[in-house]
């Protein structure tokens, strides 16, 4: 499991944007939720560089 180290938060939000997609796809969300999701998914990848970064 040490491969994973540093790459699971990555995981979770392309797993988040790939829920959202297939949401969007599904008809479950609309366009502004899908949008919505894959924004929240995208923050928090990029706050989990900025903590390994900054850390």
């Amino acid at each position: 499991m040490n491969w994973l180290s540093g790459k699971k938060t990555y995981f979770v939000a392309a797993a988040g944007i790939a829920a959202a997609l297939a949401g969007l796809a599904g008809g479950e969300l609309s366009v502004a939720e899908a949008v919505t999701a894959i924004l929240g998914s995208l923050g928090l990848g990029t706050l989990r560089a900025g903590v390994a970064k900054g850390g």
